[in-house]
């Protein structure tokens, strides 16, 4: 099977995150594989394992009484109840569960909590289960103990349809399967198959369950937005498109040959929020050039990564002949003449309002094969991830880590008397973003700022749940301390003050390192709306 399993060392701690100190181990599933049997372990002393599975053989398929034994103890882990107290607590209102040929109380227990498919009559729970089953339970009970998971239908096709099976999912298991795909939960069964209606192994579904528990609990508190999904409204122009402002702090315009999100999208571009009001964006190039009939829809994420509104439909874009654009510089980023918009300072209010221009020119030239302004969504992604692929996190550190590469800047610093010196610092990036990494840093190293550098990191895997770019290796952080991350109301989470002009470590919004980052195509933390992170830039935003 083609699993990127957790690693140990992320297993036995997830293992404490979940439920405290270890357990002592009740099930045992018999010749489970070298590379689960961390995992097995620390589902088991996570409770998240049922009594009936003691003694199964791990290839041995589990049934539909065992996958709901294994949902109702996701659903007690993550709304951290003991499973023995959940079914005492619901032990009279089972009582009235339809099902006519079980009395099984995980079954009834999966009815009550609204985890089942079916509603009245039979359940089967002796058949075996498959995959879909197990993937859309599993997430029921994730959306079920956690309201603020949701999945746009342009993130469920994205997902979906990189698989050549992804459009034989059935409709009840596609937003479950789309989400343990984008979670890097799974990646199928291999040769880019998800496995529709394949039955699901004892050993496969403990690993998919713990993983889900993983995600959920080292998540927690990554993002504070909660409540329902607001809807965005869109129109369509012939050069450019433009929908109304939801508050995001960061857009992904989806592009479709189809109106009804049956295929995935034939490109994905990402824009930065420009603020309250109406928000517009020109036809990629790849749209322009090809004349007809388009279909378009847009979701709005705040800068964890979190899906605060989406269309929710596609609308009808026509394009034609004379819309296309004569090929521009754009697409030759190693002679284009670059210039940076500095976005407005602090947070929009009343009080906020237009944007600063600094027509400074930080460099002519971008070396070829580099990252660049203006870089598609679509290019960025399969810059990370490869051809055909779609956006995803790395399951473990131990995956994330096989694509990472250690790379040595020169930066400027200050020396005991308080005299700029030169520094050698080191960290750890993404392979494909390497070489404009070093870059970056050499044009701010020849910059005429001379801007110091004292504390500066690059990937740092975070926890299997956390949609940090950092688990990437695709963000990087300068000067934490005077460059902080506070609340929208300006109250410190992280690092202790930004103070440019008065601290020469903090980063100027109109400085050469924002403008010299934002030349290589990448996002600054300063400039979101939900909260700010003035030492955070990062190549897919967020």
């Amino acid at each position: 099977m083609n699993y990127p399993w957790l690693g140990c060392a992320a297993a036995v701690a997830l293992s404490v995150c979940l439920m405290g100190a270890p357990q002592a181990q009740a099930v045992d599933l018999k010749q489970t594989s070298e590379t689960a049997k961390t995992v097995i372990s620390a589902a088991d002393r996570a409770a998240l394992l049922p009594d009936s599975m003691n003694g199964q053989q791990a290839a041995a398929s589990i049934t539909k009484e065992q996958m709901c034994s294994l949902a109702v103890r996701l659903y007690a882990s993550l709304t951290d109840t003991a499973y023995t107290d959940l079914m005492s607590r619901d032990s009279a209102k089972r009582s009235v569960c339809p099902f006519t040929d079980t009395n099984s109380a995980d079954v009834q227990e999966a009815w009550l909590l609204n985890l089942t498919q079916e509603e009245t009559g039979t359940f089967a729970p002796r058949e075996l289960a498959n995959r879909q089953q197990l993937l859309a339970m599993l997430y029921q009970a994730v959306r079920t103990a956690d309201s603020g998971t949701e999945l746009s239908e342009n993130e469920i096709a994205e997902a979906l349809y990189s698989y050549t099976d992804g459009a034989y999912v059935p409709d009840w298991a596609r937003e479950g399967t789309a989400y343990f795909v984008r979670q890097g939960l799974t990646s199928g069964i291999g040769d880019n198959l998800l496995g529709i209606g394949e039955p699901i192994s004892a050993e496969q579904a403990s690993v998919l369950t713990y993983r889900a528990a993983a995600a959920v609990h080292t998540g927690r508190g990554a993002s504070s937005t909660t409540g329902d999904i607001s809807t965005i409204a869109m129109h369509s122009g012939t050069q450019a498109v433009s929908w109304t402002s939801s508050g995001a702090d960061y857009y992904l315009l989806y592009f479709y040959q189809n109106d009804d999100f049956s295929q995935k999208p034939v490109y994905v571009e990402q824009t930065a929020s420009t603020g309250s009001g109406a928000q517009e964006y020109a036809l990629p190039e790849e749209i322009q050039n090809q004349p007809g009939i388009w279909y378009w829809s847009v979701d709005g994420f705040d800068c964890e990564g979190k899906l605060l509104a989406s269309a929710q439909s596609t609308a009808q874009l026509t394009v034609t002949a004379d819309a296309a654009q004569p090929e521009t510089s754009l697409l030759m980023p190693e002679t284009r003449t670059y210039t940076y918009t500095v976005p407005a300072q602090g947070f929009a209010s009343e009080d906020t309002t237009g944007t600063q221009t600094d027509e400074t020119v930080i460099s002519s030239t971008i070396p070829a094969g580099m990252t660049y302004a203006g870089e598609s969504y679509s290019d960025k992604v399969t810059r990370i991830f490869g051809a055909g692929a779609s956006y995803h996190k790395y399951a473990s550190a131990s995956e994330a880590k096989k694509h990472q590469v250690e790379i040595a800047v020169q930066v400027w610093d200050f020396d005991n008397n308080g005299n700029k010196v030169t520094r050698t610092k080191y960290l750890q990036v993404h392979e494909a973003l390497a070489s404009s990494v070093q870059q970056i840093f050499a044009e701010i190293y020849a910059g005429k700022e001379r801007f110091p550098i004292h504390t500066l990191g690059g990937y740092n895997w975070r926890g299997d749940g956390s949609s940090s770019e950092h688990c990437l290796g695709t963000a990087i952080d300068i000067n934490w301390e005077e460059n902080y991350m506070c609340t929208k109301s300006g109250a410190p989470l992280t690092g202790s003050y930004w103070k440019p002009g008065e601290d020469a470590y903090s980063i100027p919004a109109n400085g050469e390192v924002v403008r010299i980052f934002a030349k290589y195509g990448f996002g600054w933390g300063g400039t979101w709306n939900s909260k700010k992170d003035y030492m955070h830039f990062s190549y897919f935003g967020t």
